[in-house]
């Protein structure tokens, strides 16, 4: 089993004393006596052998050293770039689930034989829309037949006299419709003004929409559209509809739902404004991120975070990295967000720290070669010499163990930044959709349907929940890790606070967790410290299945000869043999450039070792791995 770290580090200090002093004495404690010609040519040969030697190490070294830093700074800058392109990803995602719930629940006012009048539509979506004004337009849109069209059409001329069904002609002119056996005109629409000439007009007159139509009307799922150009305004800008099927009847099977198909609920999206407004706040702006439609062979851009004038500022596209994050599928469509890295970017968070430590060596191996020459010249003062550079060296390498401890700690904090730099984010989503549903709760209760009435309640009281649970989890996990803080706890509290932080991660990854906790389970340990492995290693599993078919992530619990035991098993392709002993030690990492820095499972082990507990591992190519904690059992 590999040692602490800081036992690790203590060894590296004492081997490279050891060795230090094996070369003082070798270079400088030969006896020099007598001015023979044979102890001058000894003194020549030696300065011959040693000079070069220096400098060639020296020089090595300081070239090693300058080119581990700037890949160090390229893995972290790479990190960063692909962490900033997937909290996009999950804003957009959250952005569009909170605007299709919207419509899902006003498809709810128009199914089972429940038409609006105009002044409740117009008030229920003005409502809709004052809470999210990323819905540029809500329609409401029947199915008429030769039965039910001059019913309908008395109705609506109420409000509007001059209605009737119109459609385009290929050069964009209104007419009226032609006869057919069944249209879909736009019936309500809100807001009205701006959009005077979509009323009335038959969205299955355009073979785009009719194909989103059909397939919704037969599925009984929303759908989605393909981009559109919008009629309305000075510019051409790209949208999409969603649209939701409402039925009078049962639609159960496709005949019944193309039997009783009332109509549909469609609300118009800008692509743009819900691009822009899924922007996190604080998120870096030098990345050139596009929304991409991937669903239809032909790839199609639908929004980008800069306009073309700023894109060629930034001049993204002489970069080479490039990276794309494909979004859940919704309404029928698959959506992504690529991104190019800019030149602001990549000069904002490169330093010229390789540089300088390169310089600074050259320098330093320079007049440590012309010191080295004249110590050998100089043997009167090579004791006093080698005494001072034994305490420099001594200072140096605490000066590098107190380097290596604050990486660990900077890499623990960044790992906690990156899991709650979305919180804010993600608490939005639940508050938003208890706003909602407080609001049409006063309609629910009007029409005195007290089944949806507690159906709303009991969401709004799900939704509070969540919120907090995130709330309490972060509190937890926030915290600084000491092992002072040991107490009694509940394993499967820890865990359940734990995994509340990256659960949407891996729903966001496609990665299914099964759980498997024996109850009444108490351990002796730091809550802090152990919400921290356990973060960790789930975040490091989610990694390992990244191209796994099977993306399973098992959480166990169980006692064990008096300790408290948790596994975290994945269904990944397991730790290649070469590998197994390496992976508690620091800085060693077997994921590709920009995917770890090696520090995470080094302080896992040491925070479990802090805590009187054991890690270990099994893992084979077939079956994963499984990490192994042990820790102490203790009375409740």
């Amino acid at each position: 089993m590999p040692f602490p770290l800081s036992q690790r580090l203590r060894r590296t200090c004492q081997d490279q004393k050891t060795q230090q002093s094996l070369v003082n004495n070798l270079i400088f404690s030969m006896p020099f006596v007598g001015n023979t010609v044979k102890d001058d040519r000894m003194r020549l040969r030696i300065e011959f052998i040693v000079i070069p030697l220096l400098m060639i190490t020296g020089f090595a070294i300081s070239g090693f050293s300058a080119f581990w830093l700037y890949e160090m700074e390229k893995k972290s800058l790479i990190t960063s770039f692909q962490r900033e392109v997937d909290l996009r990803a999950v804003s957009l995602h959250s952005e569009l689930t909170v605007n299709f719930e919207a419509l899902h629940e006003m498809g709810i006012f128009f199914g089972n034989d429940h038409v609006p009048e105009h002044d409740e539509f117009r008030e229920l979506a003005q409502a809709i829309m004052k809470h999210l004004p990323d819905i540029h337009t809500l329609e409401w849109i029947p199915r008429v037949t030769s039965e039910n069209r001059e019913e309908l059409l008395k109705n609506i001329r109420k409000h509007y006299p001059d209605f009737k069904i119109t459609e385009h002609q290929e050069q964009g002119k209104v007419i009226p419709a032609s006869s057919r056996d069944e249209h879909f005109p736009v019936y309500f629409i809100e807001p009205y003004r701006g959009n005077e000439m979509t009323l009335g007009y038959d969205i299955s007159s355009c073979d785009i929409r009719r194909s989103a139509l059909e397939a919704a009307r037969d599925t009984g799922l929303p759908q989605a559209t393909a981009s559109i150009a919008l009629v309305q305004g000075q510019k051409r800008q790209k949208a999409f509809f969603a649209i939701m099927p409402a039925y009078n009847g049962p639609h159960e099977t496709t005949e019944d739902r193309r039997k009783n198909l009332a109509g549909f609920v469609l609300g118009v999206y800008k692509v743009d404004d819900i691009f822009k407004r899924s922007e996190v706040t604080g998120q870096v702006s030098n990345i050139h991120m596009l929304l991409i439609d991937k669903t239809d062979p032909d790839v199609e851009i639908l929004g980008e975070n800069f306009s073309e004038i700023e894109s060629d500022n930034h001049e993204h596209h002489e970069q080479p990295m490039f990276y794309e994050k494909d979004l859940p599928p919704m309404f029928g469509r698959q959506w992504a967000v690529t991104s190019h890295p800019t030149h602001h970017y990549i000069s904002d968070n490169i330093t010229p720290l390789p540089y300088v430590v390169l310089l600074f060596g050259v320098l330093f191996t320079a007049l440590i070669t012309i010191y080295a020459g004249l110590l050998i010249k100089r043997n009167s003062i090579v004791n006093r010499l080698v005494k001072e550079k034994a305490k420099d060296l001594m200072q140096a390498h605490e000066a590098n163990k107190d380097y290596r401890d604050k990486m660990i700690e900077m890499n623990k904090m960044a790992s906690l930044g990156e899991m709650s730099a979305g919180i804010g984010h993600e608490l939005s989503q639940p508050l938003g959709t208890i706003l909602l549903k407080c609001h049409m709760l006063p309609k629910v209760l009007e029409q005195n349907n007290r089944d949806k009435s507690l159906q709303l309640v009991e969401d709004i009281r799900l939704q509070a929940i969540r919120a907090k649970e995130i709330m309490d989890s972060l509190r937890v996990i926030s915290r600084d890790a000491k092992p002072e803080d040991r107490t009694s706890l509940d394993l499967s509290e820890v865990i359940r606070k734990s995994e509340v932080l990256i659960k949407d991660d891996m729903i966001m990854n496609k990665v299914e967790v099964n759980r498997e906790l024996s109850q009444g389970i108490f351990i002796y340990a730091s809550p802090v410290q152990l919400g921290q492995v356990i973060t960790n290693l789930m975040s490091n599993a989610r990694d390992a299945l990244e191209n796994s078919e099977q993306k399973v992530i098992t959480l166990r619990t169980y006692t064990e000869d008096g300790n408290g035991v948790l596994e975290i098993e994945d269904t990944g392709p397991g730790i290649p043999k070469e590998y197994q002993s390496k992976i508690f030690e620091p800085f060693f990492t077997s994921k590709p450039v920009g995917k770890g820095t090696g520090l995470g499972l080094s302080m896992c082990y040491s925070m479990i070792q802090d805590n009187e507990g054991e890690i270990s591992f099994t893992t084979s190519p077939d079956n994963g791995t499984c990490f192994k904690i042990s820790i102490p059992l203790t009375s409740k």
